[in-house]
Formats: C-alpha cells, sequence, structure tokens
C-alpha cells in the first residue's frame, strides 16, 4: 500500500484522463452533481457538466471529430480552458476518459494549450486490474462496433499485441498504464501524476482518493456515487447477441453511425431485463488471466520506478484470481 498522497497544491488543475472502464462514469456523474458543494469548498469543475458536451471538447482537443459538430467541440474546449484558468478559486479539476486516447503528440499539444492556463497541473490515472479490464473493454468495443471479432479470438489478439487489429491498438494506447505515466509524465513532471489503483473490495475508493487530491469534505463526491442498474454489465449471451448483429448489419452497408446509435438502443433495453446470477458472464481462462497478470506486473514496476505518486496497492493489478470458466 502506498503512503498516503496529499492534496494538490492550492493553485493547481486536477486533469483526470481516465482510462475508460476504471469507474470515470460514476465520479463524473457525483462531479457533476456535486458542482456547488465542490464550489463552496473552492474546487471549480471545468467544463458545461454535461457528458456529451466534456467529450466533444476533449475530442476536438485531440484532434477527432466531435458528435455534435467542429464548432460545438470548439466552444466546448475553449470554455475548459476558461475554467481551468480561472485563478479566482484555490484549485480546478477535470475529468474525461477521451484522454487516455492521446498520442505522445496530442497530448503534448492539450499541455502546451494548458501550460500558461492550467499550471501547474497535475495529472491522475485511474488503474484497474488488466484481467478485469480486457473483458470490460471487449464488451463497450462490440456495443460500439469497433470490433466484431469472437472473445477468445480478441483477448487472443491483446495479449499477443497484434498490431493489426485497431482495436487491440486502441485498448493499449488506453490501458497502458505504466505509459499513460511516461507520456503525461514526461510533460508535466512525474511529481505532478498520480496513479489511483482500483480497490476490488470498495467501490467508492476513486471517489474517495479524489475527495483527498481535491481536499474537500469526505462524503462531498462517495455519498454521491451511484451505481446504475440499467448500466449493468452485458451477459455473455447478450454480448455474443450485439456481436452477431453487427455481424448482420455489416452486410447492410448501414452508415456506421446510424449502426452504433440502433447498437445502444438495443443495449440499452437488454440492460433492462434481469439476467439470472447463475447467466455466464465475459470472463478470462485460466491461463489468459496469468498472461494479463504477468503483463500487468511488469507494468506495476515501472510505475514503481517512474516517480509518480501512488494511491492505492501496485500489486493488486496483477492479483486477479485464476477462477475456472
Amino acid at each position: 500500500m502506498s503512503d498516503p498522497v496529499p492534496a494538490i497544491a492550492a493553485g493547481s488543475t486536477l486533469l483526470h484522463i481516465g482510462p475508460h472502464k476504471t469507474g470515470t462514469s460514476a465520479l463524473q456523474l457525483a462531479q457533476r452533481r456535486a458542482r456547488a458543494d465542490l464550489l463552496a469548498q473552492g474546487v471549480l469543475l471545468a467544463g458545461p457538466g454535461t457528458g456529451d458536451g466534456d467529450g466533444d471538447g476533449v475530442r476536438y482537443a485531440l484532434g477527432m471529430r466531435p458528435t455534435l459538430g467542429e464548432e460545438f467541440g470548439r466552444q466546448v474546449w475553449e470554455r475548459i480552458k476558461a475554467d481551468l484558468a480561472d485563478t479566482s478559486v484555490p484549485r480546478r479539476v477535470f475529468s474525461r476518459e477521451t484522454f487516455a486516447s492521446a498520442s505522445d503528440k496530442r497530448a503534448r499539444a492539450v499541455v502546451e494549450e494548458l501550460d500558461h492556463a492550467a499550471r501547474p497541473l497535475h495529472v491522475v490515472i485511474s488503474a484497474r486490474q488488466l484481467a478485469e479490464l480486457i473483458p470490460s473493454q471487449y464488451s463497450q468495443f462490440v456495443q460500439r462496433g469497433t470490433t466484431r471479432a469472437p472473445f477468445d479470438q480478441w483477448v487472443e489478439a491483446v495479449l499477443s499485441g497484434d498490431s493489426e487489429d485497431r482495436s487491440v491498438r486502441m485498448f493499449w494506447r488506453r490501458h497502458s498504464h505504466h505509459e499513460q505515466v511516461r507520456r503525461w509524465g514526461e510533460l508535466v513532471g512525474h511529481d505532478n501524476v498520480t496513479v489511483i489503483v482500483a480497490d476490488r473490495t470498495d467501490p467508492l475508493f476513486l471517489a474517495r482518493s479524489f475527495e483527498r487530491l481535491l481536499a474537500v469534505r469526505p462524503g462531498t463526491l462517495a455519498d454521491l456515487i451511484e451505481h446504475d442498474r440499467t448500466n449493468r454489465s452485458l451477459t455473455l449471451a447478450e454480448i455474443e447477441l450485439v456481436r452477431e448483429w453487427h455481424e448482420i448489419i455489416a452486410e447492410t452497408g448501414a452508415e456506421h453511425g446510424k449502426v452504433v446509435r440502433l447498437t445502444w438502443r438495443l443495449c440499452y433495453h437488454l440492460r433492462r431485463s434481469n439476467p439470472e446470477p447463475s447467466d455466464p458472464r465475459l470472463t478470462l481462462s485460466g491461463s489468459a488471466v496469468e498472461r494479463a497478470n504477468e503483463r500487468a506486473a511488469s507494468s506495476a514496476d515501472a510505475i514503481a520506478a517512474s516517480g509518480a505518486h501512488v494511491i492505492g496497492d501496485l500489486a493488486a493489478l496483477s492479483a486477479v484470481p485464476v477462477v475456472p470458466r
């Protein structure tokens, strides 16, 4: 277990880059709900405070295509930058997992844009066990149509580092935790990087860690964390249904954006059902868990040697037990 990390210094900006599937959505919703309370305690939550709007601002900053258009994305990003430059409050915070998809070049461009506005800049990376991230990210990729590969085939591509597969490259861009530490640490200084390791026994650990970093009252965020049943993980059968849906619809030549919107409607209705506790879930085979744990242990060693701050137990990243499928 790491030593306690003190709050970021007054006058600083906390930039949380995710990555995806590490509890970011629940944390961001809690931050939006606590916006007024955070401000009363000296913390300004940057951005318009809507999930889609924040995402478009970051997509614009990273050279991606904003969902609601280029001009909308530009306006949101300008709003985010202005908020992060607001020195009338002791601390500023902004969280968006889209930052985790940034290349070295794009990350540098973001930091340079914020250089005069948001400095000193403190980057937070939330880390989760690799053996749990793989099936969770696969589920999201299937729903978005990013991959149509069967699960075991995709897992093998990830663990073998198949660079020919776009979704595999995307996975490692996001979820190579030590590379995120290197990428952002080289830009802001490793002493200005904090890694928060997920605690599998405490779903409020991330929120409580943010309360410490932002020097706000305990419970400000943790008391607002909600676990939405309608956002539950899909079962193995449900994910296979969605994967086959994409296989079929791909033959029609339908526009990708329309297909994704229809797929999210399908998934929304699937989540409103109540699967049996015994329904199989996406899980790695024993040998895949072992391989994932090996990679996670190597990543944890690199983080430990980087000089970045750590909240939580780095050893937990590679401690996923092997459970028979």
